[in-house]
């Protein structure tokens, strides 16, 4: 997602322009690969460049952590990165580059914000019952044949005696 801002950064500091975004399946990164994104961003020039903000909503496709199946997680979350050229970073806070010509690239730090707003375990849905730790059965498909002995742990050492 690249925006020509070359006329706002030549703009006095407090200008302001914004930008529908409404884009469909893309992979940001090898990590990150959205079905779309959609929302508004406004760009503020500022006196180290430009700052961006906005209202994004998107889906992600994110593997379960139980039964590891591909799903769709609906994600809504507020973009806020301060972009600089050249990319310094004052006092520690994270400043985008904007590249030549003045064209701001905010796949990057989208990426970064949808990384941290996404589940820590996702689940494909919350009674997600995993797999089979025998078989690998995915048990929501149904259940496996395999013999289960329940044995009490107490007792689970006289096993290896034999």
């Amino acid at each position: 997602m690249k925006f020509k801002l070359a006329s706002l950064l030549e703009e006095p500091v407090g200008s302001k322009m914004s930008f529908g975004i409404d884009e469909a399946q893309q992979e940001l990164a090898e990590d990150v690969r959205v079905d779309f994104v959609r929302g508004t961003v406004e760009f503020t020039r500022t006196n180290r460049g430009i700052f961006a903000e906005g209202q994004l909503h998107s889906q992600v496709q994110l593997e379960c952590a139980r039964c590891l199946e591909t799903f769709s997680q609906p994600l809504d979350f507020r973009l806020e990165a301060q972009f600089g050229s050249p990319p310094i970073k004052p006092q520690g806070e994270a400043i985008f580059p904007i590249g030549v010509k003045g064209i701001l690239d905010l796949t990057e730090a989208l990426r970064e914000y949808i990384l941290l707003n996404l589940p820590m375990r996702p689940l494909c849905k919350p009674d997600c019952r995993g797999l089979c730790v025998e078989c690998g059965q995915n048990l929501n498909e149904g259940p496996c044949n395999c013999a289960r002995e329940t044995i009490d742990p107490r007792l689970a050492r006289l096993k290896d005696l034999l």
